[in-house]
Parts: C-alpha cells; sequence; structure tokens
C-alpha cells in the first residue's frame, strides 16, 4: 500500500483502558483534568482544533507492567510516556467537546470528578484512517507527533461521508501531504474475503436478534454489512465483538495489509459466532430442563385430581417404571415382615415420595428414611438355637485367663435360653483397673455365643441425640448409634459392647446417660424409639456389654439396670499364665519369629511382673514382652546376615532380661522402708479400681501438743492436743494420689503407738480397717484389690477386719496360701500382732490404754 506522510507535528490524544478507535467509528468518552495541572495545555489543543475542525491522533497506550487498565483519562493523565504510544493510531476529528459541570464541579460531575477543583469534559471522537507514528516532535506542553497515513478519505463509510463538511479537507488540517493516492483498489482475493465478512456479519446479527435488541439498530446494521467494503466491514465487526486489547491492536496495525486483516477478522468473527451458539445451547438446555420438571410436578398434580375424582387408589397406581431404584426399594419394603406401626410409616412415606417431585428436598430425606427402614434387621437372628455350653466354656477359656465371675454369667445366659426360647437378654457392666481385659471379653463372649459383635465407644459422648438420633426435621439427621449398630451388624440379636460408659459427659444438649435408661432397661427396650425412626424397634434380644473403670461416676438408675460384676486385677501367678498363654505367641509371630528359637522361662517371666509392672492389668507387661521380642529379632536378623544361625542363643534367662529391659523399674516397697518406729504400711483402693500400698509415717518433735497431717488423704478425724510440748507429724507419702483414706484409721493409730512406744513394727506387714471411738475395728471395701496389691509389693502378713472374712474367699487361693491372712475385731489384736513381742504395758514414759482415750 502507499504510505502518505504529513510535514507538520499533530497533538496525540492518548487512549488507555484498552480503548481501541477504528476508521468510520465514533468513540464518545469523559475527560476529567485539574485546573492546576499540566493536562490543561492539551484540552485547550483540543479545543482549538474542535473550533477549526482540525485532527487528532488517537494513540492506544501500551499496558505497563503489573498495571490494572486505570484509565487515565479519568484521573486526568494527558501527558503521558511516549514509549508507552502503541507506533499506530486513528486520525479523528473531533465531533463534539463540551464541559460537562461547567467547571464548577456541581451536578453531572462524573465519578472520577472527585472534588471541584476538576473538570470534567465529554469528547466525541469520529476515526478517518489509520496512521503510523514516526517520531515524536515535542512533549511540551503536550504531545505531538509526525505520522503517515495508511488510507485516505476515501476508505471513509458512505453513510459518514456526507456528515464530514467539505471544509474538512486536508488542506485545511495543519497536515500537509507530500503525495495523496488512493488506496489501493479491491482485489478478487478481498472481495471473496469481504462476501464471507458479511455472511458472518449477517449471522452473527441473527443471533445478536434473540438477545431482544432493538429492530431499528439490527434493521441499519443489516443495511451497513451489505453496503460496505471488506475494510469497512472489517473495521465495524471487529468494534462490535469481544476481543483481547492484543486482537484489537494488531488489526488496528494493518501489518501484512488489508487481506490479511480481512482474513484475521473472519476467524475472529466465527470464533464469536460459535461462543454464541454455544451459551445459547446451554442455556436452552438449562430452560428446557427447569421447564420439564416443572411440566411434570403440574402433570402429576393433575394426575392425583383424577385418581381421586375416580376413586383409584394410590397405592395401586401411579407407579413409575423410569425409577427402577424406587421400585426395588418399595419391593424391599413389602416383604419385609415390619411391626404395624412400621408398616403404616414406610406406607404413609412411599406414598408422599411418588406424588413428589425428585427436585424437592424433602424427596431425598424420605428416601433415605426409607432405605434405613428397609435395612434394619426386623426379624434376622444370628447364632444357633443349640449352642453347646461345653463348647462356649472352652471358648471364653481359650480367650480369656481367670474372669470367673464373666464366665459363670454368660454359661448361665445360654444354658437358660436352652431351656427357654424367648430369653430375654442380660445387661452385664462389667468393672474393673484399665487393662484387665473388659473389650476384648466382648468379643469373646460373642464368638462363644456365635452371634455377631458391634462396639460402641462412649467416652465422651455428651449429646442425648447420639444414642436416640436426631429428628429428620434436622438438615442432615442420622439415627442414633445404637440403630447404627444394629443396621451394620443386620441382625437383631447381637453382642454390642457399650465401651467406657463411666465417661458419659453431659451438657446444654441433654444427657446421654438418661437416654441409655431405656435401652439398658430389659423391661422397656423391646419398644426402644428412635427419633429418627419415630417407630418402635425391639431391643430385648441384644446381649449389652458395658465397661467401665469405676462406678462412682455411672448414675444411679442406670446402675440399678445392669448386672454389675468386679473384674480384679491380676497376681503374678495369673500374669505370668496370661504372658505364657497369651502375650508371648502373640508377640513371637507379630515380630517375625518362630517359638521353636525364642523361649523365655517362667522365672524371667515371674521376674517380669514383679519387678518392671506395678499395675492391675497386663498391658504394660505385653509391651515388656514385645521390647524382649524386639531385641531377640535384632539379633536374629544379625546371624542370618553372618550366616551365623548356631551361635544365635533365643533363650532369655532373668539376667538377659536386665540387659534388655534395664535396672529394674520396682522393688519391694515394704522393704524399702526399713526399720523404723512410727511406719506403719496401709492397705488403701484407689478410683481405678486397683489396690495399692499406703504408707504412713509418724514424727514427734517439740511443739504446742498439736497433730498436724502432712500429704493428701481423705482421714476423717478432728486435729487437737495431745501431748504438752510435743507436736506430732503424720505425713502420708503416697497422699498425692486419691485414696481410700478412712480404712487407714487402724494402720494411723498403730503408726502413733510405735512412735510413742519408740518401737518399729514387725516387717512385711500391712494392715486396712478403720476404727471406733471405742477401739474397735470396723469392715470395710475393695479386700481382693488390696489383699493383691500387697501381695505384689511384697507383704508377708495381712491384718483385716474381722467382718471382712467373707470378702477372703474371693481372694485366689495361691495368694492365700503364701501369706498370713489375720483377722482382728479390735485395736488391741491389731497392735498385738503387729510388734514382734506384743505391746508391753508402756515404754518412754507413754501409757498404753486400749479405750476410747487413744
Amino acid at each position: 500500500m502507499t504510505s502518505l506522510t504529513h510535514t507538520k507535528p499533530v497533538a496525540v490524544l492518548p487512549l488507555s483502558g484498552g480503548r481501541v478507535l477504528f476508521p468510520g467509528l465514533v468513540l464518545r468518552m469523559q475527560i476529567s483534568v485539574s485546573r492546576d495541572s499540566d493536562s490543561m495545555a492539551i484540552i485547550d489543543n483540543i479545543s482549538k482544533q474542535f473550533t477549526q475542525a482540525a485532527l487528532v491522533a488517537c494513540v492506544p497506550l501500551l499496558q505497563e507492567e503489573g498495571s490494572k487498565g486505570t484509565k487515565e483519562h479519568e484521573k486526568g493523565d494527558l501527558n503521558v510516556d511516549p514509549k508507552r504510544l502503541f507506533g499506530f493510531g486513528v486520525a479523528a476529528r473531533i465531533v463534539s467537546f463540551k464541559a460537562v459541570n461547567g467547571g464548577k464541579g456541581k451536578a453531572g460531575r462524573s465519578s472520577a470528578a472527585s472534588s471541584s477543583n476538576r473538570i470534567v469534559y465529554a469528547v466525541a471522537l469520529e476515526g478517518l484512517h489509520r496512521i503510523k507514528i514516526d517520531a515524536v516532535v515535542k512533549s511540551e506542553p503536550f504531545l505531538q507527533v509526525s505520522v503517515s497515513t495508511l488510507e485516505t478519505l476515501g476508505g471513509l463509510s458512505p453513510d459518514l461521508s456526507g456528515v464530514i463538511p467539505k471544509s474538512a479537507t486536508l488542506e485545511r488540517t495543519q497536515i500537509e501531504w507530500r503525495s495523496a493516492t488512493e488506496y489501493a483498489l479491491e482485489t478478487p482475493e478481498l472481495k471473496a474475503l469481504g462476501a464471507t465478512l458479511a455472511q458472518c456479519g449477517l449471522e452473527l446479527t441473527e443471533l445478536l436478534s434473540q438477545l431482544q435488541l432493538p429492530t431499528q439498530v439490527l434493521s441499519q446494521l443489516r443495511k451497513t454489512i451489505n453496503e460496505a467494503n471488506a475494510s469497512q466491514l472489517a473495521d465495524l465487526l471487529a468494534s462490535m465483538i469481544d476481543l483481547s486489547v492484543e486482537e484489537k491492536l494488531d488489526l488496528l496495525a494493518e501489518r501484512e495489509g488489508v487481506a490479511k486483516r480481512v482474513e484475521k477478522c473472519v476467524e475472529l468473527v466465527t470464533r464469536q459466532i460459535q461462543v454464541l451458539k454455544i451459551s445459547q445451547k446451554i442455556q436452552t438446555n438449562v430452560e428446557n430442563k427447569l421447564g420439564k420438571q416443572q411440566r411434570e410436578y403440574i402433570l402429576r398434580q393433575q394426575l392425583e385430581a383424577i385418581k381421586k375424582e375416580l376413586g383409584e387408589s394410590d397405592a395401586e397406581s401411579g407407579e413409575s417404571s423410569a425409577d427402577p431404584e424406587f421400585a426395588a426399594l418399595k419391593k424391599r419394603l413389602e416383604t419385609l415382615p415390619l411391626p404395624e406401626e412400621a408398616a403404616k410409616s414406610t406406607k404413609r412415606e412411599l406414598g408422599r415420595l411418588k406424588r413428589m417431585p425428585a427436585n424437592m428436598p424433602e424427596h431425598q430425606i424420605i428416601r433415605t428414611y426409607l432405605e434405613w427402614m428397609s435395612e434394619m434387621p426386623w426379624d434376622i437372628m444370628s447364632g444357633s438355637d443349640s449352642v453347646d455350653v461345653q463348647k462356649a466354656k472352652m471358648q471364653l477359656d481359650a480367650d480369656h485367663f481367670g474372669m470367673d465371675g464373666v464366665k459363670k454369667r454368660v454359661l448361665e445366659y445360654l444354658a437358660v435360653g436352652k431351656l427357654k426360647k424367648d430369653l430375654k437378654g442380660p445387661i452385664l457392666c462389667l468393672i474393673g483397673p484399665p487393662g484387665v481385659g473388659k473389650t476384648s471379653l466382648g468379643k469373646s463372649v460373642a464368638n462363644a455365643l456365635g452371634r455377631k459383635f458391634y462396639r460402641i465407644s462412649l467416652g465422651g459422648v455428651r449429646d442425648e441425640a447420639e444414642i436416640r438420633g436426631h429428628r429428620r426435621t434436622y438438615v442432615g439427621a442420622l439415627p442414633g448409634l445404637i440403630i447404627q449398630a444394629m443396621r451394620k451388624c443386620g441382625v437383631k440379636n447381637p453382642v454390642i459392647l457399650l465401651d467406657e460408659i463411666d465417661k458419659l459427659t453431659r451438657d446444654a444438649r441433654g444427657d446421654p446417660s438418661a437416654a441409655l435408661l431405656e435401652v439398658l432397661d430389659p423391661e422397656q427396650n423391646n419398644t426402644f424409639t428412635d427419633h429418627y425412626l419415630s417407630v418402635p424397634f425391639d431391643l430385648s434380644q441384644v446381649l449389652f456389654i458395658a465397661t467401665a473403670n469405676e462406678a462412682d461416676t455411672i448414675s444411679a438408675p442406670l446402675m440399678d439396670r445392669m448386672e454389675v460384676i468386679q473384674i480384679p486385677g491380676y497376681t503374678f501367678a495369673e500374669k505370668v499364665s496370661i504372658a505364657q498363654t497369651h502375650l508371648l505367641p502373640k508377640q513371637i509371630s507379630t515380630h517375625g519369629l518362630d517359638a521353636v528359637t525364642v523361649n523365655i522361662p517362667q522365672n524371667t517371666l515371674m521376674r517380669m511382673a514383679t519387678e518392671y509392672t506395678r499395675e492391675s492389668g497386663v498391658r504394660t507387661l505385653n509391651r515388656h514382652v514385645a521390647a524382649v521380642c524386639r531385641h531377640l529379632a535384632v539379633e536374629y536378623a544379625r546371624a542370618i546376615e553372618r550366616h551365623a544361625l548356631d551361635s544365635f542363643n533365643g533363650t532369655v534367662s532373668p539376667i538377659k532380661l536386665e540387659e534388655i529391659l534395664g535396672q529394674p523399674h520396682f522393688v519391694s516397697e515394704v522393704s524399702e522402708r526399713g526399720m523404723s518406729p512410727g511406719v506403719v504400711t496401709g492397705l488403701a483402693w484407689s478410683s481405678d479400681g486397683a489396690g495399692g500400698l499406703l504408707f504412713i509415717e509418724a514424727m514427734k518433735m517439740p511443739g504446742k501438743g498439736k497433730l498436724k497431717r502432712l500429704g493428701i488423704v481423705g482421714v476423717g478425724g478432728p486435729d487437737g492436743d495431745l501431748l504438752d510440748g510435743i507436736d506430732v507429724h503424720i505425713h502420708f507419702p503416697a497422699g498425692a494420689t486419691p485414696k481410700d483414706g478412712p480404712s487407714a484409721g487402724a494402720a494411723i493409730v498403730t503408726a502413733l503407738v510405735s512412735l510413742f512406744l519408740d518401737q518399729p513394727v514387725r516387717p512385711h506387714i500391712a494392715m486396712t480397717g478403720e476404727m471406733t471411738l471405742r477401739g474397735q475395728v470396723c469392715p470395710v471395701g475393695g479386700i481382693k484389690e488390696k489383699v493383691l496389691a500387697a501381695h505384689r509389693g511384697g507383704v508377708q502378713r495381712v491384718l483385716l477386719p474381722e467382718r471382712n472374712r467373707k470378702d477372703v474367699d474371693e481372694i485366689p487361693s495361691d495368694v492365700r496360701n503364701s501369706m498370713d491372712i489375720c483377722f482382728v475385731k479390735t485395736i488391741g489384736e491389731v497392735l498385738g500382732l503387729a510388734f514382734e513381742d506384743g505391746v508391753s504395758g508402756s515404754r518412754s514414759g507413754v501409757k498404753v490404754v486400749y479405750e476410747s482415750k487413744l
């Protein structure tokens, strides 16, 4: 193409914010400037050019890095860096120019004019022809450049050329052209491209007509498309479609000629047409879908009205074969032997579900409810009716050592169940210290009965809805833990373990232990009603087993509904037996060892139990057995690597045990105290169900005859004068651990007598029992746990109240045979057995009296 140049500079009006003006089009914008800014110079120039019908160069600005396209015109920044100017632009005529707010900052001010010091101008620019910037001539007071034109006024749209007055000739515009030749004539290729572009433009117009544009605008647009040449049409359509700033600048530059620009415009218009078609298709699909659902709802309502007039039943008609899931759910519910109330509820909800559109939120709520009803085990039983009692006993003995009380109760239940088929399941509560096997016993009972087993952990449960479920009016409502357990088990008579029932908590949302009253009541749980199901469910065939560490935190009404079975701690002999039959084989298998190559003798296990553990259960013992197996596994792996399996010694002697586990963690607590006057060993029962030793130390020193207690323990009795000039301090070294303090009355008196007589008590002796003011020794609780603790601590003689003689039968025979258990009625008998030679009258000037003055 031919370029036309000029000799006089042209004022530049920069276009920011992605604005691009094409030839033949009009651009309207507002310019806000400050009265005292440098931009007023270009405003004055624009006003002058408008008066003289001169031209300005409208040049797009290149976006700065990190800029978000701020409109400098609205900020008043008309003096820009020349480096930001795009190399091409459009020579434009100023069609209109006026101050919007009259320079007074009042009504009519744009959003950019934030104060009365700014003036807003409205400018209308009509693009005439493309130009190329050759050089920047001046930058002050406003930007002026020298340009070359790429097309003449002959390239204007026919309907716009009449608007330009004849006075707006090139000779009158301060631009002096070196040559004025016509724009290149249209070639056949350009004509073909123009026809294609016109066809695309008409198709685009048809798509735009669906957007409900005014008919007059669409008619004028069709007329312009049919009359414009290829170059004009490309500029027109480029301004109508969505283009990026880079695409607009590429079309404005026309670096490869008109044909290439028209061809690019065809591609861009075709892309816009496809986007509009896809958008309309998506919108149509959405509208059709919503319309279909609305039509279905109306038709269902009309169908129900017709059936009501005809007297037809909803249960026999209206079922849609298009929903196989609903048909399967209905068939499953109809075949279930539901109770009367449950059958009525499911029938009612099925009718509602059929009449309800699938898009309603309640539709899914009802379907979920019916699925829960269909999956509940209304009459499915597990296990055999003829359970072999002897085989069940063998199963329990193989799984757990000891626990004779629990095993006896389970066998009684099995025996009575064979004689009476409709026997209700018992509610057992196993109370004992941690680690004695309460939780694992539940699974063992289920295996012995041949039933399904499920464990519910109640530790930390504080919401009543966790037991009874949520009502269906709540979002995300579900049944409670009991109904969920029944559904997962799939049978009506599983064994459900309620673990840690003593750790239930309560808050403002309710008391879960109160909700368990119905569950654990054999007279009421045959009609247990969950809030979600809202129909009774029979739990009378379920065997509930609850576990707890202590009974104090269990409410009295809940405790009254359960059969409590105390599970005491194990003796050393029982721990060794458990280690041999259960713990050691399991750890050998876990660590990849062979029972043939590993040998831990009984004396080694006994030392492990006596010197490395002081617990009632066997968890710590199990960890020590695992540590020994890990040590042997390391030695065995090294022997394999050295190809010297013969050198591996899998026998663990007591000496080797100390090398593996280190120095013994515990020694004889009684012998550790030594033979000192005023020191007595008592027996206590802790809150976790385990017994322990309670050492009592008494000391006298000069003072005012006061009695002081040191340590924390629940000891009764007032402080007061004892002896003039002497203060007596009684210390409980292990008092920081809460214990049953009142049972230490006899031990405290013995410590005081030993102190004032200056005579130590027998070694390896312990005692328990409360004492009255008349010197009578009263019975106490926890005898079995206390005697077992004394046995673990190395005590050889135990003094117990006479009225606790009946409780000794619960103590294992091996413990009774290894200890001297003495029964006492009065404090005199306690003192006579506590000292080597009895109490010999008086010593150190203290008279011994066995009456109330003690």
